[in-house]
């Protein structure tokens, strides 16, 4: 094809307009004094239908885009425009939606209630002008306008919106009959939370809205927010066995160890912890919370597995200090020099891995010190604990115990002196350990 087809189609099309008899150009005149005043809006064509067209089209997009992304500010001034420009009903109801979204007033609120009138049948204009009218405070608008909407639907979402004027005005059982016909239609949990808060927190029967939410969660599983607003409730009634109840269910139906936690913190708060070991045993392993409540019943026995199974797993040193205080705690010999040896010897490797924490230095330099083991080595340790933790009276204690077992006596009574006055002589070890370092002391 050649290169210059183009250039020739346009000069035969220009050919053809310039032998055309019948053409005669129509061109504005335009005087010489008003050269000066020419502004060349003055000659631009009207917007043809296909330029309205795809104007419309570009804001639609426009419109649609700013709603999906939440910018409903922006997606409410095109449908303004949109309807300005074609007046179809369908953006004045988008119009209207948006301004809702934002709070604003719209233009086209007469708009919307003489098309209402003179489309009785619609039910979406119905529902949109009920919304306005309840933001703008007309609530007997809103009402007549509801009990319109439900003579010709019974749909639960104009139920739950005829709903709203009654609440807003204070109208509380009309409006759980209302919700209550959308929940029958649905079992929606966000309809029931509403029916049992206007009956815990407006009518005042805490019982009616504890029967409703538990009905639903023996008829369904448990919903979240179900449970929580009952969750709720049993907590202000200091209920703690079906708050329990409740926590075990979530826990079952989500796995969340955060409702585990609070079934554990309920048996504890109730004294119950065999009902907790047996939670844990069978429903939420938890070796370390399992083994604080061995602890507890002074199970030093499986607490002392536990604590080696856990430290086999995560070699964490503080776990092999961990399991060398049960083995102590559990002897019933606590002079057993087999036992001392691999207690010493799990505390050495635990400090080698790094098991600094002030309460196993404490413990194992008080174990060195009460048992002669070694002492000076025993009150090097309780040195460095009290470092971490200088007015700490149980670990004061046992540095006054260290030196009184090496003799000095003075310091031993200065040591103590400070465990007394702080603690005061109602534990059987301090009392012990006062009645010595004392009488060392006046001997000294």
């Amino acid at each position: 094809m050649s290169r210059n087809y183009r250039l020739n189609i346009t000069l035969t099309a220009l050919l053809f307009l310039l032998c055309s008899c019948s053409y005669t150009p129509n061109i504005t005149q335009i005087s010489e004094e008003d050269l000066a005043d020419y502004n060349p809006k003055h000659f631009q064509y009207a917007r043809s239908y296909e330029d309205k067209i795809e104007n419309e089209d570009s804001m639609i997009m426009k419109a649609i885009f700013y709603e999906q992304q939440g910018e409903f500010d922006k997606s409410n001034k095109y449908y303004n425009e949109l309807y300005d420009l074609t007046q179809n009903e369908e953006y004045m109801f988008r119009e209207i939606r948006t301004a809702l979204y934002i709070g604003k007033k719209s233009k086209n609120m007469d708009s919307l209630e003489k098309w209402t009138k003179s489309n009785p049948d619609s039910i979406k204009a119905k529902r949109i002008l009920i919304s306005f009218y309840l933001s703008e405070k007309k609530y007997d608008r809103a009402k007549a306008l509801a009990n319109e909407l439900l003579s010709e639907s019974s749909s639960p979402i104009d139920y739950e919106l005829a709903a709203n004027p009654y609440i807003l005005t204070g109208e509380y059982v009309k409006a759980v009959e209302f919700l209550t016909k959308a929940y029958d239609k649905t079992y929606n949990a966000e309809v029931l939370i509403k029916i049992s808060t206007l009956y815990a927190n407006y009518i005042g029967d805490i019982d009616s809205a504890i029967s409703r939410l538990e009905q639903h969660r023996q008829s369904y599983e448990c919903d979240e927010r179900i449970c929580h607003q009952l969750l709720e409730i049993y907590t202000k009634q200091e209920k703690i066995e079906p708050l329990l109840d409740v926590y075990e269910e979530l826990y079952s139906s989500t796995r969340n160890e955060q409702y585990a936690i609070k079934v554990v913190e309920g048996y504890m708060y109730k004294q119950e912890v065999d009902r907790a070991i047996e939670f844990l045993e069978t429903d939420y392993p938890n070796d370390e919370l399992l083994y604080e409540l061995y602890l507890s019943k002074k199970d030093y026995e499986k607490a002392q597995k536990i604590a080696e199974t856990i430290y086999s797993k995560s070699h964490d040193a503080k776990w092999l200090a961990e399991s060398a205080m049960a083995l102590y705690e559990k002897s019933a010999d606590k002079n057993d020099k087999a036992m001392l040896d691999i207690v010493v010897q799990k505390f050495e490797k635990a400090l080698n891995e790094g098991a600094k924490e002030s309460v196993y230095l404490n413990y194992y330099g008080y174990t060195l010190i009460d048992k002669d083991i070694d002492v000076e080595k025993g009150v090097e340790i309780i040195k460095e604990a009290l470092s971490n933790d200088p007015d700490n009276s149980y670990y004061l204690d046992s540095l006054a115990w260290g030196y009184y077992k090496l003799g000095h006596c003075k310091e031993a009574y200065v040591e103590m002196k400070k465990v007394v006055d702080t603690e005061g002589l109602n534990e059987e070890e301090i009392i012990e350990h006062w009645a010595k370092i004392n009488e060392c002391n006046q001997k000294k």
